[in-house]
Order: structure tokens, then sequence, then C-alpha cells
């Protein structure tokens, strides 16, 4: 996985120290949402802001604000005093268990040829998970292959008990989203902190021909919310289907997949390009929280 540090320049104009310290502000707050302290690395790459903030100056605000008693350093991590918080280092070795039993069928899922990437998301990727928790998966397909590919994943799923069917089983697969190589880019009225997050803490396990590259450079709007979470992004690589036989199979997947959800369709997804189930489409009540967060904290917008 690419490394991802801050620049070392930027063009535009970076943030004034209270500027920055009203940045680290709200990054605490929207993390303590989710009751999980962050270290100093992540806070800098997932500075939520209007301007990018270099290292040295946000190392100084957050020391202010240490010294000045509204936050605190606990094990590396950095919190809001009298706030409350998780056991992150039993969550952070709980991911890692959960990642290290499901790594080698995620590998084997990629060996479907139509897949280009897999990557782990939700509270997996943020080494935040429930004892109970699922694992969340985006994959990315060749050119008009998501029905086909979704065929073949819900297939392997069901006949190893990890189908979303299986939801509270530990270690069950939720495949909620599925999108092709020329459907990358996150749909504009969608767009918000929460899946900008999500997206920047995504785990590809999977990732053929720098799709993982290229799926950051089509959400690169990420970057408005973290403005240093910046990745090197590859030249636009060539997209192509395969033959007019899978062309044909994928249609036929299409219409058998639809038959069958007919009846279960609600605020689903399903078109030719994208697969999205939005199940537990926790967006909602996250930027609420977040929202209620800041005015409890009175910190400002």
């Amino acid at each position: 996985m690419p490394t991802r540090t801050p620049p070392k320049a930027f063009k535009m104009r970076k943030s004034s120290k209270k500027e920055t310290a009203k940045a680290i502000k709200r990054t605490l707050a929207y993390r303590s949402i989710f009751q999980y302290p962050i270290s100093f690395y992540q806070l800098s790459n997932f500075l939520i802001s209007t301007k990018p903030a270099d290292g040295k100056k946000l190392r100084e605000a957050l020391n202010s604000l240490v010294k000045e008693g509204w936050a605190r350093k606990r094990y590396g991590k950095y919190e809001i005093c009298g706030e409350k918080y998780t056991n992150w280092l039993w969550k952070y070795k709980h991911a890692n268990r959960i990642l290290k039993e499901n790594t080698n069928l995620i590998k084997f899922l990629g060996g479907i040829p139509w897949i280009k990437m897999i990557a782990v998301t939700g509270s997996l990727a943020a080494y935040n998970p429930e004892k109970d928790s699922d694992v969340d998966i985006l994959i990315v397909t060749g050119k008009n292959r998501v029905w086909l590919t979704r065929g073949f994943v819900a297939t392997i799923l069901k006949i190893l008990q990890k189908h979303p069917e299986y939801d509270g089983q530990p270690g069950s697969f939720c495949t909620n989203l599925f999108m092709d190589e020329t459907k990358m880019a996150w749909d504009k009225d969608r767009r918000n902190i929460y899946v900008a997050s999500d997206i920047a803490m995504m785990q590809p396990v999977v990732d053929k021909t720098d799709t993982y590259l290229q799926f950051m450079k089509e959400n690169s709007w990420v970057s408005d919310y973290f403005p240093n979470f910046k990745i090197n992004y590859p030249s636009k690589t060539r997209r192509r289907s395969s033959g007019i036989l899978l062309n044909a199979l994928e249609k036929i997947a299409k219409r058998s997949q639809m038959i069958y959800m007919k009846k279960k369709v609600t605020t689903e997804i399903l078109k030719s390009h994208i697969i999205h189930f939005r199940k537990n489409d926790n967006s909602p009540r996250i930027i609420e929280a977040y929202k209620s967060a800041l005015k409890r904290l009175k910190v400002s917008k």
C-alpha cells in the first residue's frame, strides 16, 4: 500500500496557528464520535481543515492545546480531556486478528479475473471494530463486469458461509459495494466527511494495475475535507472490456440477479456499472453526531 505522507510544499496558502488549532479541535471532535484517540501521524493526515498545515505548526498548536488542558496525550494518542474513549489497543489487536484471518480469502476472491481491487473499509479499516464485526469490502471490477463478479463472489461466500446472509456471524463479509473501473468517482450529492474518511482509511488487499491509486485520483475530492491527505497519482490506465461473449453473460447475470432482488430492493443503487447496497448508511447519523460534538465542545466549523 502506498505511503500517505503530507507533501512538503503546497500551492495553496497554509493555515495560520489559530486556524490550525481550530482544525485540530474539529479533527479530535470528529474522532471522539467513535471514541477513538489518534496519533500525531493520523492527526496530520486526517486534519479537518480548509487549508493544509505543516508539521511544525501542527505540533506547536497541538502542544498548546495540551498545555491549556483542552486535549491530552495518553499512550501515544491524542484525545479531548473529559471525553470517553474506547480501549483502542484491544480494538487495534482485534482488527489485526480479523484481517489476518480473512486476508487469504480476500486474496482468493481477488483471483476472479475481472476483479481489479478489493479494499477493506469501515470500522475494520479504521482499526475500530466491535467484538462481532463483519468485514466490509469494496470491490472494483473491470469495465462492464460488476454483475458477473458479484455472482461469483456471492457463490463463493455462500459456500464458505461468509455471505452477508450470515449477518451476525463474526467474520461474515459485507459486500455492499461493487463498481467497475469506469464508475469509481463518488456521486457529488453523496460526498461528505464520513464518506471521505471511509475512503481515506480504506485498506486495499487486492490491487491490480494501480487501481487503488486510480480510485483515489477519481476521488481526489477527499482532500477538500483532509487537505493534508495527499497521494501521488499514476498516469491514466487504459480500460477495456474483454469479449462479446462475456458482455452477453454480464447482461444475463444482471437480469437474473435483478429478478432475484426485485422484492428486496429499497434504497439500493443497481446499475450497469455500480451495485451499492446502502442497508446501513451511517452518514446522516455520523454527520449529526459531529455537529452535536462541535456545538457541545464549542468548536467552530
